[in-house]
């Protein structure tokens, strides 16, 4: 992706957004540094194991010379010998080949964690694209991966150059040992030579990795529309949840004012605050708010009651406490027990008055 693709690009990216490049398969990794920690391993096995291998290679050709005779080797034959010296061949070759697949995976591992995905499998035509390859040619990741590769030549030939140096004053002496001898320095100065240049591109290869971590997160970074987008995808746009959740709550008050013409009283404050009560003795352990409201919301309560007949008792300090502590559909706490008996003692004492029925 071009530089000035990432100019509006300001905004951290989001846990979704990580999530869906990790499924595309795009991580931070290094291909250098899994090649170079792959050669420093191999260098060390051979180092180790080198030795073991060599002895059991002398004496796989030390028993096929001596075991040759005239008719050895037939087409009956020929399979099974194959098989013994592939067999023994696999044998000294196993533990260099495991650990150069451990290691690769543990590299792998290491730099992005276990990833499965067949993203990169999909065919695009992008990528058949003359003017798409070309502009990837000419782009800036396109010189940066020139610059490793000119670096990478670089170093090896430095490394190499120094070591050699460092290496020819012992090689005339050399003239004069046999093969054995000679053999084993040039073993010796090739393992040395080999191992400090993979240690070098090792170095490299960790500030490849840096530098693919940052561009990593480069390109995961999102415009402000873009996170807004993300934001309204996942939790919904949020005019629309302010709308529903008006629509609810005018559908939960148009509910609760056609409990109010069936309350027994409603406490006002006198016209801000105002709750109607409901206290059925056979059926309730406690009166029951039915209705509650400040406002315009009281003002409906009130007129309500008045239409139906309910009586209203203007009680500023019990209308704001029941306000406050009880929602509609509850019963009224404890504490308020005493100071609502009265005020249905009072109203149930004025229809006595008037002929009629608590």
């Amino acid at each position: 992706m071009a530089d000035e693709d990432y100019q509006d690009r300001t905004e951290q990216p989001t846990p979704k957004r990580r999530a869906e490049a990790r499924e595309k398969g795009q991580i931070a990794r290094s291909r250098d540094l899994n090649a170079s920690l792959v050669l420093l391993t191999g260098i060390l096995l051979l180092s180790w194991w080198g030795p073991w291998m060599g002895y059991r290679s002398a004496a796989m050709l030390r028993d096929c010379l001596t075991g040759l005779r005239p008719g050895l080797l037939t087409v009956q034959t020929a399979p099974a010998l194959l098989v013994k010296f592939a067999s023994l061949a696999a044998a000294l070759l196993a533990p260099v080949f495991l650990g150069l697949v451990f290691i690769s995976v543990l590299a792998n591992y290491v730099q992005g964690g276990w990833i499965f995905s067949t993203q990169r499998l999909t065919p695009e035509l992008s990528r058949i694209n003359p003017w798409a390859g070309l502009k990837r040619m000419v782009s800036g990741e396109a010189w940066v991966e020139l610059g490793k590769s000119l670096a990478k030549v670089t170093l090896i030939a430095v490394v190499a150059y120094f070591s050699l140096r460092r290496q020819l004053p012992h090689l005339l002496p050399l003239l004069r040992q046999g093969l054995g001898q000679l053999f084993i320095f040039l073993k010796a100065g090739a393992l040395h030579i080999a191992g400090r240049i993979a240690i070098a591109l090792l170095v490299l290869g960790l500030l490849d990795y840096l530098y693919q971590r940052y561009r990593y997160e480069k390109s995961l970074r999102m415009t402000k529309q873009e996170v807004k987008d993300e934001l309204r995808q996942t939790e919904g746009d949020a005019r629309v949840k302010a709308r529903i959740r008006s629509l609810m709550r005018q559908l939960a008050t148009k509910r609760m004012l056609t409990e109010v013409p069936a309350a027994d009283v409603v406490v006002t404050n006198p016209t801000r605050v105002a709750v109607a009560l409901k206290y059925d003795s056979r059926t309730m352990v406690a009166p029951r708010v039915v209705a509650k409201g400040q406002g315009f919301i009281a003002l409906k309560i009130i007129a309500l009651a008045q239409e139906a007949g309910v009586p209203q008792v203007e009680n500023p300090v019990l209308a704001r406490s029941l306000y406050r502590l009880v929602e509609v559909g509850e019963v009224i706490p404890v504490s308020l027990y005493r100071a609502v008996a009265e005020v249905l003692a009072y109203i149930y004492s004025l229809k006595s008055r008037v002929g009629g029925s608590p």
